[in-house]
């Protein structure tokens, strides 16, 4: 597809979703997938823009989060995993990170539909382009590589790109107004480390072993974790959600 100059600048602008002002925890995400045009790029675009211009917003600077969204999709493993997360925290209660029964199932699915992103958890995207997945490149006017290294923030990018210092000035005033939330970031954590050093030069991360396939950076103030993917194949599995969940507690993050 063909990317127009006003469909990049909402993009730009559109951070996530969800009350970040008023949540107890936001997910730093990469981007958006294209569930919404069902794998199809440009209809999902031609969706969220859609969405942008008739729904509540939540005001951020020049850009906003959607506060009135449709129904995530049920099937995502990442959004069970975070849902998992959010409910064992609001319960304290471990048994979310067990096997489920149909009943367990439905409470999750409901809580994906009704209440993740609405109640008092929100979602910050660091890229604004949605891709189905992050080898899959949609965008015919836009250099793939060129579009990366604007968000790699371990090569420290020196070059002048109006939009990504629309964007990241965005961001930053995004976690400002969130800075009492717990941040929980799932996957390139190396990268979303050194994108925090950039506009915190002050903070400091702590390198912390929970397990022996979960490492997390851990930032006291502002409150981040840091870690790998939420996924049972090549990401942390529920074994390491469920350490995650015991390092929040134990340290009194949430």
């Amino acid at each position: 597809m063909i990317l127009t100059k006003e469909q990049a600048i909402w993009l730009h602008r559109s951070i996530g979703q969800g009350p970040i002002d008023k949540a107890q925890v936001i997910i730093f995400g990469n981007e958006f997938g294209s569930a919404r045009g069902h794998g199809n790029t440009e209809k999902c675009i031609e969706g969220f823009i859609n969405e942008f211009k008739t729904r509540s917003l939540l005001k951020i600077g020049n850009g906003f989060n959607v506060l009135d969204i449709d129904s995530p999709p049920v099937s995502s493993t990442f959004l069970q995993f975070i849902s998992r997360l959010l409910l064992a925290l609001k319960y304290k209660d471990e048994r979310f990170f067990d096997s489920l029964t149909t009943e367990g199932w439905s409470y999750i699915n409901n809580y994906i539909m009704n209440s993740l992103y609405r109640e008092n958890s929100a979602i910050i995207n660091l890229k604004p382009l949605p891709q189905p997945t992050e080898n899959h490149w949609d965008y015919e006017n836009i250099n793939e590589a060129n579009y990366k290294s604007l968000y790699n923030f371990k090569s420290r990018y020196s070059g002048h790109n109006k939009f990504r210092e629309f964007r990241l000035k965005i961001l930053k005033e995004a976690f400002d107004m969130g800075r009492n939330a717990l941040i929980l970031s799932a996957g390139d954590k190396y990268n979303k480390k050194a994108f925090f050093e950039e506009i915190y030069p002050d903070i400091k991360f702590s390198q912390i072993v929970l397990n022996d396939i979960v490492e997390i950076y851990f930032s006291q103030s502002p409150k981040i974790i840091l870690s790998n993917y939420y996924d049972n194949r090549s990401g942390i599995k529920l074994s390491g959600l469920k350490e995650i969940y015991n390092f929040i507690l134990n340290n009194n993050l949430y």
